[in-house]
C-alpha cells in the first residue's frame, strides 16, 4: 500500500515537472522571437549613425581641403592688375579647391599693410601679395612671419634680402631682363628690315627714346638695361635721346611724347621703348595727333610695350603699334593658384607642382615672357579676349 502510494506521488511530481519545464521553455522563446527586430533596428541605426559619421567626417575634410587665400593687389584700377585679377578670379572657379579674397591697395603701401594685418588677423591660410613698391615688401613679409602665415609675392618682386630673410617665402613672376629683351629685339627686327624708312636722317644710328615706370623699381632697371645690352649685343648703334618717367601711365606718357616730338620733331625719333603698354599707348597717340602712325608706313614712329594688353594688341593689328611682349598673365594665375594651395599642403614647389611652363629656382618660379609679333598676334588677341570676358 505504501509502495502503491508512493508510486502515484512520484508519477504526479514527474507530470508537474514536465510542465513546468514545458512552460519555462515556452516563456524564454516568446521573449527571444519578440526581440530579433528590437536587435535589427538597433543594428540598423548603428550603421545610419556611421553613414552619417562618415558624410560629415567626409564634408569636414573637403573644407579642410579648400583653401582660404587673402590676394592683395597693388591697385584694381591699374589696367594690367585690373586684367590681371579678372583671369585670377576665373582660374580660381576652373582650378576649385581654392577660395581668393581680393584685396585693393589703391596703390598705397600703408593702405596694403592695413590689408595685410586685417587678414592676418581674420586667419588667412596663405597671403598672395602684389605691393605697391619692393620697399614695402619687406615689412609685409615680416609680419607675415609673425604670424606663421606663409607669403606668396607676385608682379614686384621683393628685394633680395627679404627673399634670404624669410623662409615660408616666395615668389611668381616673369624676369624683367627677358622682357626688356624682346622688346629691344622687336624695334631691332623692325630697324634691319625696313632701314631706309627707318633711319629718317640717314646717319645709320638709331635714335631714340624711352619711357620708364617707376624710377628705382626693379622691372624698370632691369628692363631700361636690357634695352642697351640688346642693342649693343646686336651691334645697333644706338643714341637715347630722352629718357624719362611715366609712371606706368598713359596719360603721363601722351605728356612726355609730345614734349619730345616738340625738342626733336617726330621725324627726329626714330624708335620709342616703354616699359609697358600703357605708356606705349601713350606715345602711340602722341604720334596719331601729329599725323603718323596712322597706316602710312613712311609716316610710322615705331613703339613697342610690354604686357600685352589687349588695346595694345588692337594698336598693332591697326598698324598704329609695332610690338609687346606677353606678360602671361594667365599662366601666371595658375602658377599662383597652385603654388598657394602647395604651401598649405606642404609640398615641395616643382615644376610639376606649379602645373603650367615654367622655371623654379629655389624660392623664385619664373613663367616666361612671350614676343608678340604678326606669327602669334591674332592667336594672342583671342587669348586675351576670352580670358578677359
Amino acid at each position: 500500500m505504501k509502495k502503491r502510494l508512493l508510486s502515484t506521488i512520484l508519477a504526479t511530481a514527474m507530470v508537474f515537472s514536465l510542465a513546468a519545464c514545458g512552460t519555462a521553455n515556452e516563456t524564454q522563446q516568446a521573449p527571444a522571437e519578440e526581440e530579433a527586430p528590437a536587435v535589427d533596428a538597433a543594428e540598423n541605426e548603428t550603421e545610419e549613425s556611421a553613414d552619417v559619421a562618415e558624410d560629415a567626417a567626409a564634408e569636414g575634410e573637403a573644407a579642410d581641403s579648400s583653401v582660404n587665400a587673402t590676394v592683395i593687389w597693388r591697385a584694381f584700377d591699374d589696367q594690367f592688375q585690373s586684367g590681371f585679377r579678372i583671369i585670377m578670379q576665373n582660374e580660381e572657379e576652373k582650378i576649385g579647391g581654392i577660395s581668393l579674397d581680393m584685396q585693393d591697395a589703391a596703390n598705397d603701401v600703408s593702405t596694403a599693410i592695413s590689408k595685410l594685418e586685417a587678414a592676418l588677423t581674420k586667419g588667412t591660410d596663405v597671403v598672395a601679395i602684389c605691393a605697391p613698391d619692393r620697399e614695402s615688401t619687406e615689412t609685409m613679409a615680416q609680419k607675415c612671419s609673425e604670424e606663421g602665415v606663409p607669403a606668396v609675392f607676385f608682379n614686384m618682386e621683393p628685394m633680395e634680402t627679404t627673399m634670404e630673410n624669410y623662409d615660408n617665402i616666395l615668389y611668381v613672376g616673369a624676369q624683367a631682363k627677358e622682357s626688356g629683351e624682346m622688346c629691344a629685339q622687336a624695334l631691332i627686327n623692325y630697324w634691319n628690315a625696313n632701314k631706309e624708312i627707318a633711319d629718317k636722317n640717314g646717319d645709320g644710328i638709331l635714335q631714340l627714346v624711352v619711357l620708364q615706370g617707376e624710377i628705382g623699381q626693379q622691372d624698370v632697371v632691369l628692363r631700361t638695361q636690357a634695352y642697351e645690352e640688346t642693342l649693343s649685343a646686336q651691334g645697333i648703334e644706338y643714341e637715347i635721346l630722352a629718357m624719362d618717367t611715366a609712371n606706368w601711365d598713359q596719360a603721363q606718357a601722351l605728356d612726355k611724347m609730345n614734349a619730345w616730338i616738340t625738342a626733336y620733331g617726330i621725324d627726329g625719333i626714330e624708335g620709342v621703348l616703354c616699359n609697358n603698354d600703357s605708356m606705349a599707348m601713350g606715345a602711340v597717340q602722341a604720334c596719331i595727333n601729329n599725323g603718323y602712325n596712322s597706316g602710312d608706313p613712311e609716316k610710322f614712329v615705331p613703339v613697342v610695350g610690354i604686357d600685352a594688353n589687349i588695346d595694345a594688341l588692337e594698336a598693332m593689328k591697326a598698324g598704329s603699334l609695332l610690338g609687346t611682349v606677353l606678360n602671361d598673365r594667365l599662366n601666371q594665375s595658375d602658377a599662383i593658384i597652385n603654388v598657394i594651395k602647395a604651401v598649405k599642403e606642404g609640398k615641395e614647389i616643382t615644376e610639376d607642382v606649379v602645373g603650367v611652363d615654367c622655371t623654379v629656382e629655389g624660392k623664385y618660379v619664373w613663367v616666361p615672357y612671350v614676343i608678340v609679333d604678326s606669327s602669334n598676334l591674332d592667336q594672342t588677341l583671342e587669348l586675351m579676349n576670352s580670358i578677359s570676358e
